[in-house]
Protein backbone atom coordinates (compact mmCIF):
# COMPACT_ATOMS: atom_id res chain seq x y z
CA UNK A 1 0.00 0.00 0.00
CA UNK A 2 1.36 3.49 -1.10
CA UNK A 3 1.01 6.76 0.91
CA UNK A 4 0.95 9.72 -0.78
CA UNK A 5 0.34 13.26 0.28
CA UNK A 6 -1.19 15.39 -2.71
CA UNK A 7 0.98 17.76 -2.83
CA UNK A 8 -1.45 20.97 -3.80
CA UNK A 9 -2.77 21.19 0.09
CA UNK A 10 0.99 21.58 0.59
CA UNK A 11 1.26 24.32 -1.97
CA UNK A 12 -1.65 25.80 -0.58
CA UNK A 13 -0.36 26.03 2.52
CA UNK A 14 2.91 27.63 1.55
CA UNK A 15 0.90 30.11 -0.65
CA UNK A 16 -1.46 30.76 1.90
CA UNK A 17 1.53 31.73 4.23
CA UNK A 18 3.49 33.60 1.95
CA UNK A 19 1.04 35.86 0.87
CA UNK A 20 0.27 36.67 4.65
CA UNK A 21 4.00 37.79 5.05
CA UNK A 22 3.39 39.63 1.88
CA UNK A 23 0.38 41.71 2.96
CA UNK A 24 1.81 42.34 6.47
CA UNK A 25 5.13 43.44 5.35
CA UNK A 26 3.14 45.67 2.83
CA UNK A 27 1.42 47.33 5.74
CA UNK A 28 4.10 47.79 7.75
CA UNK A 29 5.87 49.23 5.01
CA UNK A 30 3.02 51.83 4.27
CA UNK A 31 2.98 52.03 7.83
CA UNK A 32 6.50 53.21 7.88
CA UNK A 33 6.18 55.84 4.97
CA UNK A 34 3.35 57.11 5.97
CA UNK A 35 5.05 57.66 9.48
CA UNK A 36 8.33 59.68 7.28
CA UNK A 37 5.70 61.45 5.62
CA UNK A 38 3.95 62.83 8.62
CA UNK A 39 7.30 63.67 10.67
CA UNK A 40 8.16 65.80 7.18
CA UNK A 41 4.90 67.72 7.23
CA UNK A 42 5.58 69.04 11.17
CA UNK A 43 6.67 72.30 11.69
CA UNK A 44 10.31 71.89 12.47
CA UNK A 45 12.59 74.78 12.12
CA UNK A 46 16.15 75.40 12.64
CA UNK A 47 19.56 76.95 13.49
CA UNK A 48 21.88 78.71 11.08
CA UNK A 49 24.82 80.50 11.27
CA UNK A 50 25.16 83.66 11.22
CA UNK A 51 28.43 86.08 11.67
CA UNK A 52 25.92 89.11 12.00
CA UNK A 53 24.15 87.50 15.29
CA UNK A 54 27.99 86.15 16.80
CA UNK A 55 29.08 90.09 16.74
CA UNK A 56 25.89 91.49 18.32
CA UNK A 57 26.38 89.04 20.80
CA UNK A 58 30.45 89.71 20.80
CA UNK A 59 29.51 93.45 20.96
CA UNK A 60 27.10 92.98 24.01
CA UNK A 61 24.15 94.26 22.37
CA UNK A 62 20.75 93.77 23.48
CA UNK A 63 17.81 93.32 20.99
CA UNK A 64 15.27 95.54 22.41
CA UNK A 65 12.46 94.23 20.50
CA UNK A 66 12.95 90.27 21.86
CA UNK A 67 12.82 88.49 25.25
CA UNK A 68 16.04 87.11 26.24
CA UNK A 69 16.33 83.21 28.21
CA UNK A 70 19.34 81.05 28.98
CA UNK A 71 20.06 77.20 29.72
CA UNK A 72 22.31 76.41 31.83
CA UNK A 73 24.08 78.29 34.87
CA UNK A 74 23.15 81.65 35.67
CA UNK A 75 26.89 82.67 36.09
CA UNK A 76 28.02 80.73 32.84
CA UNK A 77 24.82 79.83 31.00
CA UNK A 78 25.41 77.03 27.88
CA UNK A 79 22.89 78.95 25.76
CA UNK A 80 21.75 82.58 25.17
CA UNK A 81 18.59 82.64 23.13
CA UNK A 82 16.23 86.01 22.10
CA UNK A 83 13.01 85.36 20.92
CA UNK A 84 10.77 87.76 19.23
CA UNK A 85 7.74 89.12 21.00
CA UNK A 86 5.68 87.72 18.38
CA UNK A 87 6.34 84.13 19.39
CA UNK A 88 6.56 82.24 22.75
CA UNK A 89 9.15 80.18 23.69
CA UNK A 90 8.08 76.83 25.53
CA UNK A 91 10.69 74.93 27.85
CA UNK A 92 10.69 74.58 31.27
CA UNK A 93 14.90 74.34 31.05
CA UNK A 94 15.44 77.97 29.71
CA UNK A 95 14.70 80.92 32.10
CA UNK A 96 13.73 84.18 31.23
CA UNK A 97 16.14 87.33 31.83
CA UNK A 98 16.26 91.06 31.94
CA UNK A 99 18.97 91.30 29.92
CA UNK A 100 21.55 94.22 30.10
CA UNK A 101 24.66 94.90 28.35
CA UNK A 102 26.85 94.50 31.56
CA UNK A 103 25.54 91.32 32.22
CA UNK A 104 25.72 90.04 28.75
CA UNK A 105 29.42 90.75 28.56
CA UNK A 106 30.25 89.20 32.03
CA UNK A 107 28.26 85.78 30.26
CA UNK A 108 30.27 86.17 27.34
CA UNK A 109 33.78 86.33 28.77
CA UNK A 110 32.75 83.16 31.60
CA UNK A 111 31.97 81.65 28.59
CA UNK A 112 34.71 81.77 26.13
CA UNK A 113 36.73 80.96 29.20
CA UNK A 114 34.94 78.27 30.27
CA UNK A 115 33.74 76.87 27.60
CA UNK A 116 36.18 74.34 25.10
CA UNK A 117 34.55 75.63 22.38
CA UNK A 118 33.93 79.47 21.40
CA UNK A 119 30.08 79.87 21.00
CA UNK A 120 28.63 80.97 17.91
CA UNK A 121 25.30 83.19 17.08
CA UNK A 122 22.26 81.79 14.64
CA UNK A 123 19.17 82.85 13.44
CA UNK A 124 16.46 80.82 14.99
CA UNK A 125 14.43 79.75 11.81
CA UNK A 126 11.00 78.74 11.81
CA UNK A 127 9.70 75.77 9.22
CA UNK A 128 9.09 78.71 6.32
CA UNK A 129 12.40 80.29 7.25
CA UNK A 130 10.82 83.29 9.13
CA UNK A 131 12.99 84.49 11.72
CA UNK A 132 12.01 83.78 15.47
CA UNK A 133 14.65 84.80 17.33
CA UNK A 134 18.67 84.47 17.91
CA UNK A 135 20.36 81.81 19.31
CA UNK A 136 24.08 82.22 20.97
CA UNK A 137 25.75 78.76 22.42
CA UNK A 138 28.80 76.70 22.05
CA UNK A 139 26.74 73.67 20.53
CA UNK A 140 25.84 74.58 16.53
CA UNK A 141 22.26 72.83 16.03
CA UNK A 142 19.56 71.88 18.25
CA UNK A 143 16.05 70.66 17.22
CA UNK A 144 13.34 73.90 16.82
CA UNK A 145 9.93 73.40 16.50
CA UNK A 146 6.64 75.89 16.48
CA UNK A 147 3.18 74.87 17.10
CA UNK A 148 0.01 76.75 15.18
CA UNK A 149 -0.29 78.97 18.26
CA UNK A 150 2.87 80.65 17.82
CA UNK A 151 4.52 78.05 20.48
CA UNK A 152 8.65 77.95 20.02
CA UNK A 153 10.34 74.49 21.51
CA UNK A 154 13.78 75.53 21.44
CA UNK A 155 15.82 71.99 22.50
CA UNK A 156 18.44 73.49 25.33
CA UNK A 157 21.87 72.27 24.47
CA UNK A 158 23.96 69.69 26.61
CA UNK A 159 26.57 71.05 28.74
CA UNK A 160 29.14 71.70 26.87
CA UNK A 161 32.55 70.50 27.65
CA UNK A 162 34.77 73.06 29.63
CA UNK A 163 39.00 73.49 29.67
CA UNK A 164 40.53 71.36 32.17
CA UNK A 165 38.43 68.56 32.55
CA UNK A 166 39.79 65.68 31.18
Amino acid sequence: MLLTIPPIQKRKFETSTGKKRLELFAAISLGLIGLLCSCTATNYGKLQSSFDITELFEKAQVLPDHVYYYSGLQGVPDAIVGIHPNYTLRAKTWQQIDFSNTILKKWLYRMNYVQLVTPQGAWILGPEGDRLGVWFSAQRQTAVRLDSENRLMVAPPLPPELRGVP
